[in-house]
């Protein structure tokens, strides 16, 4: 910190931590900034354990030094400065430091020195958590109205003075005109929601909507994924590179779109899903960093199915000779035409490339259909039609299909893949024609026939166990 030092408490204090302003002007008794030492009481009184009392008064005492430092600075006229602006800012100002595009934090982090970048996980966990404790604690439970919160940093005093004195004072600063009422619109009102939105994950709503995505033909699919290529294409490989690896691992599009070349191991053939906020992304630009999305995955293995799987790996070889760019500054496997990353593109437009791949493939009517759609072909397959050794039925039971996918929940795989209506029409037809062939008689003996077949099935058992105990 520039402007403060975190140091501990005296032992007679009810809090373990004090933040000490650095400033020798002024008074050594004035120097503890109260809105802190209220945070640090109340963390104090509420089980939280010394480690993370420590870690949430190191955050927070950044926090308030960078809210201090924007005080104190000059910045362009065209810079909208306000205390949303500037709590909002530093968000950008972790992630990106002085490659950020926001001008606050990209100021800020000149004046005070910021080098080292902070992770997505600890910006979305432990620094959300704490910053929003704080304001809290600080709007809520100590009853400190929002113009004081900050005040003495923007009174331009060289010593603090009393809460009353402070907010009796007429400020000529810019936050006397904006502080008032301004805070409480800053700390998140609902369970939930955050302080620094982008950092947060996607959330699952959408779990609960009905897709409109249509499954991708099954006897579609191989052709899609092994047309030729076209002669003026400069894409081709890549985008059959990751239909092959929608169709081969059941990935959700946005999954696959984020994969990292550390995510693909060639020797055991094996590519992972992992969560982009939970490591570091160099090279991202900010506007790409909040491109950025993870609905949540339960694993991060796949389980690719063939033949997609050796389709996808010949696809790769010849994107990674043909296609990608080794130097483009960051490693996203899937790149834009200018190298920059695949996933900040337009949704829009990877949609109507997929469909003219499909009409070249051979499906007339492609209303419905999106990259998305071979997640459901995935599913739809895995479930109902895949060969099982010693099993009569094909198809693996919906437990292992919420594993393949990723799922944390049975009722997620139930909608993603559902028992498709083929096998449904196909029982029903064999049974149509059962009854046909026999009359409308049959009705009258259904009953009495089934009984009949399954006295038949344990004559055949109790058989098999006798010739199996005369051995």
């Amino acid at each position: 910190m520039k402007n403060f030092i975190l140091v501990d408490a005296p032992a007679t204090s009810e809090s373990r931590y004090l933040l000490i302003h650095l400033d020798p002007d002024i008074a050594d008794q004035a120097r503890a900034f109260e809105p802190f030492s209220h945070f640090a009481k109340w963390m104090a009184g509420h089980g939280f354990s010394q480690n993370t009392e420590k870690l949430y008064a190191e955050h927070v005492g950044r926090f308030i030094d960078y809210v201090y430092e924007a005080s104190r600075t000059t910045f362009p006229a065209d810079v909208e400065l306000t205390v949303q602006t500037v709590i909002h800012s530093y968000q950008a100002y972790l992630l990106f430091g002085k490659g950020a595009t926001n001008p606050i934090a990209r100021k800020l982090a000149e004046s005070l020195g910021k080098e080292k970048l902070t992770s997505n996980i600890s910006l979305s966990q432990t620094i959300e958590s704490s910053i929003t404790w704080f304001l809290r604690v600080s709007e809520e439970r100590n009853k400190i109205s929002p113009d004081q919160l900050f005040s003495p940093f923007y009174l331009n005093q060289k010593e603090y003075r009393s809460q009353r004195e402070a907010s009796t004072h007429k400020a000529k600063s810019w936050l006397a005109a904006v502080m008032r009422d301004s805070l409480s619109s800053v700390v998140p009102k609902r369970k939930g929601d955050k302080l620094f939105p982008q950092a947060k994950r996607r959330d699952r709503k959408n779990d609960k909507r009905q897709f409109k995505t249509t499954a991708f033909p099954i006897e579609r699919a191989v052709n899609f994924v092994r047309q030729q290529k076209p002669p003026r294409s400069q894409t081709f490989y890549r985008d059959m590179t990751l239909y092959a690896l929608l169709a081969a691992t059941g990935a959700r599009t946005s999954e696959a779109l984020q994969i990292r070349m550390p995510d693909i191991d060639v020797d055991e053939l094996s590519v992972f899903l992992r969560d982009p906020f939970a490591r570091h992304a160099p090279g991202l630009t900010e506007e790409e960093h909040n491109c950025l999305s993870w609905k949540g995955r339960d694993t991060e293995v796949t389980f690719l199915i063939e033949p997609f799987a050796t389709i996808f790996w010949q696809h790769l070889e010849k994107y990674l000779a043909l296609e990608y760019n080794s130097s483009a500054g960051h490693d996203f496997l899937f790149q834009n035409s200018d190298s920059r990353p695949f996933f900040d593109s337009d949704r829009s437009s990877r949609d109507k490339t997929f469909k003219q791949y499909a009409k070249k493939a051979g499906l007339s009517d492609v209303a419905g259909i999106s990259p998305h759609s071979l997640r459901h072909m995935y599913g739809t397959y895995t479930l109902n039609y895949m060969p099982v050794p010693g099993q009569s039925m094909p198809g693996l039971p919906i437990t292992y299909v919420k594993i393949l996918m990723g799922h944390a929940s049975i009722s997620s795989t139930m909608k993603y893949a559902k028992h498709d209506t083929d096998i449904i029409e196909a029982y029903l037809e064999h049974a149509n024609q059962y009854v046909t062939r026999r009359g409308e008689e049959s009705f009258i003996t259904i009953r009495q026939d089934f009984h009949i077949r399954q006295l038949e099935v344990l004559r055949e058992e109790a058989n098999r166990i006798q010739g199996i105990q005369h051995d």
